[in-house]
């Protein structure tokens, strides 16, 4: 049975990137985590020893294969804006011959679903997993897995995005009802774990998981029930609340995008068409939550997710 041990992690100090690389390290299942970074004097925030560093060129697919050579397995963690510097990236750890095991950074939502797949912001990620496909079949000892997580979550701007619980406000869309899957931070680097520990049935495919599933309505409604617990307040007093359809922002974002507009604002609009959207692949009905081994946080962790930003925890 084919074992991983020697793991690498390509943005290891930023958002996703800390806790993968925190999971590796605490499972106890890896001979030696190495960090790739462009630049080796930054400090990462790992016990001393604990990781390898090497310093990384990903302009030069010869740097980036003498950093892989000899890990059984590569994931990927680099930023949104970064999705593209995969490229070489992936043909390195095909090209090293002892990566068995590539996971890019396609953390989100379900980039196969054939609507979701039409909207722009996704086509980077498409372009990787497609080139991670290609070089399956080239290379035999080589294989991918893309991890699927939907919506993030956690005490911070990912809360806000859905739901903006810290200053009362909450722009409502699709009526508010629209089930929709989320995962934190943790678990998503459980996930990254789960897949090293299970290759074969891992093995040149998504996989999916949710930490909790649940709705705009329901989050407005725990943090109107956590602000009474805090303050004493009346139910829904002081809240902002407006009300959104996302296919009209889906319509608003591909104009704008169509004319250059690059910003975040219409990037969160076709974001919010991507996990809302009903039946645009923000909702997973199967989950591989058991073969990661993800508990998940139910309702009760979402109560605690929404104390914390509220300061109460």
């Amino acid at each position: 049975m084919t074992t991983i041990k020697n793991v690498a992690v390509a943005g290891a100090a930023g958002t996703i990137g800390r806790p993968i690389v925190t999971h590796l390290l605490a499972s106890n299942l890896f001979t030696k985590i190495t960090v790739l970074t462009r630049d080796a004097s930054r400090p990462l925030p790992f016990p001393p020893g604990s990781i390898i560093i090497k310093q990384v060129d990903y302009s030069s697919l010869s740097s980036l294969e003498s950093a892989l050579r000899g890990c059984d397995a590569a994931v990927s963690a680099l930023s949104f804006d970064a999705i593209s510097n995969q490229t070489l990236l992936v043909k390195a750890a095909a090209n090293v011959g002892t990566v068995k095991r590539f996971i890019p950074s396609e953390y989100g939502n379900d980039t196969l679903n054939p609507l979701l797949a039409t909207i722009p912001i996704y086509q980077p990620k498409i372009a990787i997993r497609s080139l991670c496909e290609q070089l399956a079949v080239s290379h035999p000892s080589f294989s991918w897995t893309t991890i699927q997580n939907a919506s993030f979550l956690a005490a911070d701007w990912t809360l806000d995005f859905i739901v903006d619980v810290k200053n009362r406000r909450a722009d409502i869309k699709d009526g508010g009802d629209v089930l929709f899957c989320a995962t934190t931070y943790e678990d998503v680097a459980q996930a990254v774990v789960g897949v090293l520990m299970n290759l074969e049935e891992t093995a040149n495919r998504p996989v999916r998981t949710s930490s909790v599933e649940t709705t705009q309505n329901d989050i407005v409604s725990i943090a109107k029930d956590t602000l009474v617990e805090l303050e004493g307040v009346g139910k829904g007093k002081d809240w902002t609340v407006t009300y959104s359809r996302t296919e009209e922002l889906e319509a608003q974002a591909r104009k704008r995008w169509a004319e250059g507009d690059r910003s975040e604002e219409v990037v969160a609009m076709f974001i919010n068409r991507a996990f809302i959207g009903e039946g645009w692949g923000g909702y997973f009905p199967v989950r591989d939550n058991g073969l990661l081994g993800i508990k998940g946080i139910g309702r009760e962790g979402l109560k605690r997710i929404v104390k914390e930003r509220l300061g109460m925890e």
